[in-house]
């Protein structure tokens, strides 16, 4: 639902309003996609905004939405296409230029994620998930575990992972649960081409699956850590202050966002999802950041 431009306006204006950068979507070439959005201490209130900016560039920014739905996850799994979760049930579907919205589910769901070839993937409570295949078809759940994150390397590693240490790896449309022996809140993985998995969780939980066999403990600060990434050969971390980089079985601190919810990669630059700013990284180009500001008007800069 859209917003006159004066509740827009209060909502943006109130000294309680929290700016936040939810979600970075690379859309191929130099494009990407950013949701923020807006609300009141209570999520009474909510603004959602999607922008696309080419080259990360402030003066090539477009505003392809505006809505006062809860937006809370974003992905890009072809070129120039966009799906968008709204809390918590319904998804928004971005194809030239138009945006469709429907219903999905009937408990809520988590996260929307697409790409590397793959059918797009929603994975929520109950052990619930749905792939794309031009409708949203359900996948039989084989626990009633929380899913949190979904990621692959193709349409033959494809994993997702969530509560009391869950990691599940789809196999012809079914799950199978990988036993990890471990009871940890799982938030955010990464599957490497050669079928690594990478688990970020709370209280420093990081691990590395190997095979899906050997489990390897990095050392990290007992914090909560939301994300994995691989970009260039290495391992890229957030949490709740920073970016961290992986050497060997250590993380190291590697950039100070602030917050660093979610990490995603197109190969040529690392996207990181801050507190009211969007970063990218190139090893050429360094860090750079676009943030959310109302000056009459949402803009990034």
């Amino acid at each position: 639902m859209l917003t006159p431009d004066h509740l827009d306006a209060d909502l943006a204006r109130d000294p309680e309003t929290a700016f936040e950068c939810v979600q970075i979507a690379p859309m191929g070439g130099d494009l990407c996609a950013i949701l923020f959005m807006l609300s009141d201490p209570a999520y009474e209130r909510t603004l959602s905004l999607v922008f696309t900016a080419r080259d990360f560039a402030p003066e090539s920014v477009e505003r392809i939405l505006k809505t006062q739905e809860w937006l809370m996850s974003l992905t890009c799994p072809a070129r120039e296409e966009l799906f968008a979760l709204e809390a918590t049930t319904r998804v928004w579907h971005y194809r030239n230029r138009i945006w469709n919205r429907e219903k999905v589910a009937e408990e809520s769901m988590r996260r929307v994620w697409g790409g590397d070839g793959t059918q797009p993937l929603l994975v929520g409570r109950n052990g619930l998930a749905y792939r794309y295949e031009g409708a949203w078809l359900p996948i039989p759940p084989a626990s009633t575990t929380q899913f949190f994150d979904a990621h692959g390397a193709g349409p033959r590693l494809v994993y997702a992972c969530g509560d009391r240490g869950h990691l599940q790896r789809l196999e012809n449309n079914l799950w199978r649960v990988i036993d990890l022996g471990r009871h940890d809140q799982l938030r955010g993985l990464d599957v490497a081409p050669d079928g690594t998995v990478r688990l970020a969780g709370s209280n420093g939980v990081c691990l590395e699956i190997r095979g899906e066999v050997e489990l390897i403990e990095i050392a990290a600060p007992t914090t909560t850590f939301f994300t994995v990434r691989g970009y260039a050969g290495d391992w890229y971390w957030g949490d709740e202050t920073q970016v961290y980089i992986q050497r060997g079985a250590v993380l190291e601190p590697f950039f100070d966002t602030g917050f660093a919810f979610d990490l995603r990669t197109d190969g040529r630059y690392l996207y990181c999802v801050g507190t009211d700013r969007a970063w990218r990284f190139g090893h050429d180009t360094g860090w750079s950041s676009l943030r959310l500001i109302y000056d009459g008007a949402f803009r990034l800069i």
